[in-house]
């Protein structure tokens, strides 16, 4: 687990794939209504009290924003937001990142196409990862948040598209050959 103070108002904690098993928990199943995650919340934010020497302040609204990352685990970035007069919204919020969109290419002419589509447009992807794997071209979107719908109908015309969770997607990590962007 690596803790790091961003400004009085922000703390990053990056979780490693040996961190979520020791949590028993995935990427997937973080949700704050589970009381799973929030058990792993609360004991992140012992850790960060114990590291930085200071409490984070949840009397006042705090976002929580998880990103998942490549190795299996996640970042999870959490901001103090500003008090509001309305005690009655006090609470945490916290949000995750898009899930990852698997594309496979009609043909190779289709994948080139919609690389240039991707390069050219006003990138609706964060990132992506191109490959080959048996033959045929893929890619994985990383999609800006509430731009998937209109990424999967971008990527409709050149191939296959879906969202596809982190796990679904391993065997084209491990196995395809990466290709350079």
């Amino acid at each position: 687990m690596n803790i790091q103070a961003n400004g009085e108002e922000k703390i990053s904690v990056t979780l490693t794939k040996s961190d979520m098993t020791d949590f028993d928990i995935t990427y997937d199943e973080l949700d704050y209504s589970n009381i799973e995650t929030r058990r792993v919340i609360w004991t992140i934010l012992d850790e960060v009290k114990k590291t930085l020497g200071k409490p984070v302040n949840i009397d006042n609204r705090l976002l929580i924003q998880v990103s998942p990352a490549d190795d299996g685990g996640c970042r999870l970035d959490f901001t103090q937001l500003p008090e509001l007069c309305d005690s009655k919204r006090r609470r945490l919020i916290m949000k995750k990142d898009s899930e990852p969109v698997l594309y496979r290419a009609f043909d190779d002419n289709a994948f080139i196409d919609c690389m240039n589509y991707i390069k050219r447009s006003e990138k609706p992807v964060k990132s992506y990862r191109l490959f080959a794997y048996e033959d045929d071209y893929y890619a994985v979107f990383y999609p800006k948040a509430h731009s998937t719908e209109c990424l999967l109908f971008s990527l409709s015309e050149f191939g296959s598209a879906f969202v596809s969770a982190k796990r679904d997607i391993a065997n084209l990590y491990e196995y395809g050959k990466q290709l350079s962007q």
